[in-house]
Parts: C-alpha cells; sequence; structure tokens
C-alpha cells in the first residue's frame, strides 16, 4: 500500500500593521518580547489555528477546527480534520535609505518556504549553494555597498533574487504598489546576519496606563512591548490530519481555502490599539 501525501494549503501572512505574538513576561530589557525559535531566533507566531477560527465564520467550524474548549467535563471532544502550523518568518522589512525600506531574508528562511512548495527542487539547490560573506547581500541589481539599518553590505548580483521575488509577489495579499516593490526590494543575507537582524530590528514601543483621579501615569505603569514592524512577510500550512476520513470526495480544505484566501485577520495580541492585523492569500505554485 502506497503512502498518501496529506493535501495541505501554503497561507502567506502578510503584515497589515505590526504585529505582537507574545511569549509572557521576561526578565530582558523588553517586558513583553515576541516568540521566537530557540534555535535561530528567527520570529514565529503560534496560535494560528485559534486566530482563524475566532476570525472566520464557517459553518462546518468543529469539523475543520475541532471541539471547541467550552465543553463540559465529560462531555466527548472531536478532533479537527485539520493540523495548523505556526506561522514562520519569510521576509523582515529593513530601513534602507535610499529605497525607504527593503525586505530581507535568508537562505534557510527561504528553504523552509520552498519545500513546501512543489517543483521547487531546482530553486532550492541553487540557495544551498549560493555563497554568501557575512559582510554580503544578495541583491537583484549590483549596487555597490548598501546600508540596512546599522549593517553596511556589499551588494553581489544573482539571478536567483529574480526567482524568489516572482514566486512570493504571486502569492501575498497586498496592493500592486507593493507587489511591485518586492519585486525588485528583495535581499538575501546569510542567516546568521539574518538572525541579528531579526533580532535588533524590531519594534520596541514604550506602554503606560493613566491614573484617572490624576491624569499622569500610574506608579510603576510603564512596561515596554516588542513588534514585528508593518509589511512583515510570513506564512503558515494547514494541511489534513490523520483523523480526516481521505475521501477524495472530502471539500474541506476547499471550504477552508475560500474563507482564508484574501481575507484579513488578526492574530497575537493588542488588537484594540489596532495590531496583528494581517492579509492572508493562499499560495498557488503546486
Amino acid at each position: 500500500m502506497e503512502n498518501q501525501v496529506a493535501r495541505k494549503l501554503i497561507v502567506t501572512m502578510y503584515a497589515e500593521s505590526q504585529l505582537h505574538a507574545g511569549k509572557g513576561m521576561d526578565v530582558g530589557i523588553v517586558d513583553l518580547p515576541i516568540q521566537r525559535e530557540r534555535t535561530t531566533a528567527f520570529p514565529i507566531i503560534q496560535g494560528v489555528k485559534g486566530a482563524l477560527r475566532a476570525n472566520l465564520k464557517l459553518d462546518n467550524e468543529e469539523e475543520i477546527f475541532g471541539s471547541d474548549n467550552t465543553k463540559s467535563q465529560g462531555d466527548e471532544t472531536k478532533p479537527g480534520k485539520v493540523a495548523f502550523s505556526e506561522a514562520k518568518i519569510l521576509l523582515f522589512p529593513v530601513r534602507h535609505i535610499e529605497k525607504l525600506f527593503v525586505w530581507v531574508t535568508s537562505p534557510l528562511a527561504l528553504i523552509r518556504f520552498l519545500k513546501e512548495l512543489e517543483n521547487k527542487r531546482e530553486l532550492i539547490k541553487k540557495l544551498e549553494t549560493l555563497k554568501i560573506a557575512e559582510d554580503e547581500a544578495i541583491v537583484l541589481q549590483e549596487a555597490g555597498e548598501i546600508l540596512l539599518e546599522d549593517f553596511q553590505f556589499k551588494t553581489k548580483q544573482d539571478d536567483v533574487v529574480k526567482e524568489i521575488a516572482e514566486i512570493i509577489t504571486r502569492n501575498v495579499a497586498t496592493v500592486d504598489y507593493i507587489k511591485k516593490k518586492l519585486e525588485t526590494d528583495i535581499v538575501i543575507v546569510d542567516d546568521n546576519r539574518f538572525s541579528a537582524i531579526c533580532q535588533m530590528m524590531t519594534e520596541v514601543i514604550p506602554r503606560i496606563a493613566i491614573d484617572k483621579q490624576t491624569g499622569t501615569v500610574k506608579s510603576g505603569a510603564l512596561w515596554y512591548e516588542e513588534y514585528l514592524p508593518q509589511d512583515t512577510v510570513m506564512y503558515f500550512v494547514a494541511r489534513e490530519t490523520i483523523f480526516s476520513n481521505k475521501n477524495p470526495n472530502d471539500q474541506i480544505l476547499e471550504t477552508l481555502q475560500k474563507a482564508i484566501d484574501r481575507a484579513v485577520i488578526t492574530i497575537g495580541g493588542k488588537e484594540t490599539v489596532g495590531k496583528g492585523l494581517v492579509a492572508l492569500k493562499v499560495v498557488n505554485e503546486q
């Protein structure tokens, strides 16, 4: 009996506002940092499933997501037919003196994304053999040296940037102006530098609480929150689970795709202060 490959959707998330998917209080300078991978320090977002469930109104919600947590103790619960990954980083926006900002990525971030797609083996091989020095940036058009925030890089032209840009541009839900910028303004740096950029160039915002009686800041009510910047691009994968009946006529993923594609949802915290808006797009590269 041949092993069946589970059907899946790959979905990009384009940040329309700053994102805060917090990991809780921390002892560092930032009181409320964002979630990160332990090994790479790349940003991630857990809780994609919960965000989709809260934002999408689906008649077959329980079939897709499983029983919710409002069931009484002893009630039978059902697992969902779709499994959702965490959201992973694909492109990170960084300030650029001439272009306002560009999107930075790395071979590891790109390879992880491309591995989810079909027929991208040749492109993955190009990225695996791409030689990037610590002070180099791979760009569409060589431009001498560039300054990305506080990092200075020597540029090196490679057509792999064009191939990457074409795939991503086709598969993000944003306006044509941004898509046109994506075609030319993606920069690939080495994995270590990308990790450093993702740690050093997030937005850290001070927050306060005002005493209603005095109109001044409450004693001790100053804290710092970390955010992924607007225009960050992430992605997640939705797969059929082993609990799915694997019926070829089952339209569970098709139903989810219609609800997700080009939807705008909120994810993470601080929704009431305008944070967490993302535009979703189902990747069509299969």
